[in-house]
């Protein structure tokens, strides 16, 4: 089974991105993009991985400002 991410952009109401339940898990490329448009958004964010997330795809969340 993949790793699968859930991408949380972080707000006043959920600062620390506890609230997950409506969120879509995605696949690696798409949640990297999801962490992408938030970047260039302004907004802070926070990233889930269900399952083993590899050093390469932990790097590039943290690399794009993701509040582990």
């Amino acid at each position: 089974m993949k790793t699968t991410f859930q991408v949380i952009a972080l707000s006043s109401l959920d600062p620390f991105g506890e609230d997950r339940r409506d969120e879509p898990k995605l696949l690696y490329p798409d949640a990297l993009k999801c962490a992408q448009e938030l970047k260039a958004q302004g907004k802070a964010f926070r990233v889930f991985a269900d399952g083993t997330a590899s050093e390469e795809q932990r790097r590039a969340f943290l690399d794009l400002g993701g509040v582990e």
